[in-house]
């Protein structure tokens, strides 16, 4: 643990990424690149597209356009267009590169269906500091660039330093902006507990024991243990599932994903047992929960266009203006008399 009386800016600070290994990854239709683990962190960021990475140790994220994450732990991972698809590997991200531009990889045949910029690049963790204790997998959010700011730093000469530059800011923003970051980092009093309770949340899909979570948090298991149910009311594994739950019934409302891509992202190596498991917890099964969620959406009541608001206003207006009945009305400018001619008798 970092040392008494440094603040987090100080510890911050001390932080650095080097190296200029950087990458672009056009993957096409169900394809995807196989990312070999190393002593290095690996930075992930969206151009276009979406993608699905998962690490070895299980830790998942789905990234959209302007979307980045990084795997802190340098463990093996793979980036994929579906979570069918076959991957090569990504060998630009396997050494250290030098270059002053990007490379550009293809994987794939057919149509680009997702960009990703990637680097490799190395750390300098504050004194005290083991990424060991931190999570395996970051997601960041980008609020402080604009939107095309990777995108426009990949090109032109020294892209592969300004880049670097910017993957250390978006880092550090991350890992502020992540509670059980903050806390390991800035050396606060810790809660074991509800250090446990942020890593299960931020990340349900990863397969959690006792054990590992226990070694996450710095406690021994069955103190852990004790510790956990006496202050959450439930065991460890219990809130896992909860929490697993909760991030598949979120995606099934969406209705973006198959329900074999929502298990894996819960967690659940078969869709059978996320079925069986996901009805036990809710009484429904996914596909009824989503089909609920999607009649739901159907039913709300549209938002107006500007152009049916003003459609709907000259109805209004038509409805409203006096009716002159056994007369003829002239047509006069505004603000004028109205003058009603009667018809002979």
């Amino acid at each position: 643990m970092p040392a008494a009386g440094f603040s987090l800016s100080e510890l911050l600070g001390d932080l650095r990424l080097s190296g200029r290994t950087w990458c672009y990854a056009d993957l096409a239709d169900r394809a995807g690149c196989a990312v070999a683990g190393g002593d290095g962190v690996f930075f992930h960021a969206v151009i276009h597209g979406s993608v699905r990475l998962a690490c070895a140790g299980g830790a998942m994220a789905l990234l959209g356009p302007g979307e980045v994450a990084m795997v802190l732990s340098g463990e093996a991972h793979a980036l994929r267009t579906d979570a069918s698809a076959s991957t090569r590997p990504h060998d630009a991200l396997r050494g250290d590169g030098c270059g002053d531009l990007p490379l550009v990889r293809g994987f794939g045949e057919g149509r680009v269906r997702a960009r990703v910029l990637s680097g490799r690049l190395r750390a300098t963790w504050p004194d005290g500091v083991s990424r060991a204790g931190l999570p395996s997998l970051l997601r960041v959010g980008v609020d402080l660039l604009r939107a095309d700011a990777l995108a426009l730093s990949g090109m032109g000469a020294g892209s592969t330093a300004l880049l670097t530059r910017l993957a250390e800011a978006v880092m550090v923003a991350g890992l502020r902006a992540d509670p059980a970051c903050r806390s390991i980092l800035s050396g606060e009093k810790r809660d074991p507990v509800e250090e446990a309770i942020q890593l299960i949340s931020a990340s349900p899909a990863q397969p959690w024991t006792v054990e590992s979570l226990a070694r996450a948090v710095g406690m021994g298991r069955s103190n852990f243990a004790a510790q956990f149910s006496g202050r959450v009311g439930k065991a460890p594994m219990e809130l896992v599932a909860e929490r697993r739950m909760d991030h598949a019934a979120m995606l099934l409302r969406q209705g973006r994903m198959k329900i074999a891509e929502i298990a894996e992202l819960a967690g659940y190596g078969s869709e059978a047992a996320f079925c069986r498991r996901f009805s036990r917890h809710f009484g429904v099964t996914p596909s009824q929960m989503r089909e609920a969620a999607r009649i739901a959406r159907a039913g709300a009541a549209p938002v107006p266009s500007f152009r049916a608001l003003l459609a709907g206003a000259r109805e209004r207006a038509e409805r409203s203006r006096p009716q002159v009945t056994g007369a003829k009305a002239e047509r006069i400018a505004p603000g004028h008399v109205l003058a009603v001619r009667s018809k002979p008798h």
